[in-house]
């Protein structure tokens, strides 16, 4: 392997052959095979014979002997080249290196600038996302930061979406948070419909993603927007849509106009005067209220400060997201919760890829990427492929950036 890209320890052989696998598409399948030549998955059936490749092909089987396999995870909210600085300069987060992103499972991740677009810029964002997929993980993008008028890169997001290729759509816009720019309801349309045209002109999602502050509205400027203008409610995702119940109430509303919810995996902690629902309760409490599980993602919010307010507004403590934490609460749903996995997994799965128009990922069937990740008998994550290379093995990554360590 290619020790200049920091994948030394990544496996690739020329195929993978995955026998007897439980297997989770994310809907349960049974005991099944799973053929994986290159960086996609070729075959799928109870029974695969070895592969005819040619006298050079490695082949690399592996009998997982019942355990659960399930696509690779999608994150939709990553603070990939880092995040923060509410309580200065000290406290911005550092970018979140691949190995963590593959020791949890994460397979895809879109990165996205926060309240700090002044050090950060979407021109290093860009080029973080391409680290990731040149270390043989998934990247894309969202343009964008808090405020409006946002950060670009060419100068207008409509072509930022239609010209750069790892940008989906925008984000992540702050609405009813005292950090935001307090965008009006024309503000908020206008970049809405930027989004749309951009996302209609180069085939891609076009997705609007919403950072959802503690404001005493809520979700009422979204609300009100689509309720007077013409504007399709499924490009509108709001993230956070757990921190208060508030948020919670009106994400019922939103989803069944046919705007995506997306919770935050790690959002239990007290902030002021808000009280955080933990995701795993959250996504059971929608689905009982009725709200249509394709609309539910969960998202970890890795890389981006976790800023804990007092009554008066002042910062008092800090931390930062984890990549972990996605799959953590994806599980507590099965655990703690009680769902079955397959609803669980839709969540961090195929639901997010459907959202963002990712055809080849969320899914295990011919055609689709490989990126695969095993569950123990405890649903922890074990092995981990991701385009075809097997990234993780135990829960530990063996993918590594060519920097990982070297302050140490």
């Amino acid at each position: 392997m290619n020790a200049l890209n920091g994948t030394e320890g990544v496996l690739r052989p020329t195929a993978w052959l995955i026998r007897h696998a439980d297997l989770y598409d994310p809907e349960p399948r049974g005991l099944h095979d799973v053929l994986v030549v290159g960086e996609r998955v070729v075959a799928v059936a109870p029974h695969l014979p070895p592969p005819r490749l040619g006298p050079d092909a490695d082949v690399a089987v592996v009998d997982l002997r019942g355990a659960r396999l399930v696509p690779g995870f999608v994150d939709m909210h990553v603070h990939l080249a880092g995040g923060g600085g509410e309580g200065g300069f000290l406290h911005r987060t550092p970018a979140v290196p691949p190995s963590a992103l593959a020791a949890a499972g994460t397979t895809t991740a879109v990165g996205l600038l926060g309240t700090d677009g002044v050090t950060r810029s979407v021109q290093e964002l860009l080029a973080t996302v391409r680290a990731v997929n040149d270390a043989g993980l998934t990247a894309y993008m969202y343009t964008g930061a808090y405020e409006i008028p946002t950060r670009t890169i060419t100068g207008s997001v409509r072509a930022d979406i239609v010209l750069i290729d790892r940008v989906l759509g925008t984000g992540e816009i702050a609405v009813s948070d005292d950090r935001s720019s307090h965008p009006s309801e024309d503000d908020l349309a206008h970049l809405a419909a930027e989004t749309r045209v951009g996302g209609l002109l180069s085939g891609k999602a076009g997705v609007l993603h919403l950072h959802m502050g503690a404001g005493r509205r809520g979700l009422e400027p979204v609300l009100d927007l689509l309720a007077r203008r013409d504007l399709p409610p499924a490009m509108f995702v709001p993230t956070h849509l757990n921190r208060n119940e508030r948020l919670l109430e009106q994400a019922v509303a939103l989803a069944k106009l046919g705007g995506g919810v997306d919770l935050t995996a790690g959002l239990d902690r007290p902030a002021g005067d808000t009280a955080e629902i933990p995701a795993p309760r959250a996504l059971r409490r929608l689905l009982e209220a009725g709200v249509a599980l394709e609309r539910i993602t969960l998202s970890s919010d890795a890389g981006g400060s976790l800023p804990v307010f007092g009554p008066g507004g002042e910062l008092a403590g800090i931390d930062v997201g984890r990549p972990r934490t996605l799959w953590q609460a994806a599980r507590a749903a099965v655990l703690d919760e009680g769902l079955d996995l397959a609803t669980a997994l839709a969540t961090v799965t195929a639901n997010p890829a459907r959202r963002l128009r990712l055809d080849a990922k969320g899914r295990v069937s011919a055609g689709a990427d490989a990126d695969l990740v095993s569950l123990d008998a405890e649903l922890q994550v074990d092995r981990v492929w991701a385009r075809g290379a097997l990234v993780a093995r135990r829960g530990r990554a063996l993918l590594r950036g060519p920097f990982e360590g070297a302050f140490a």
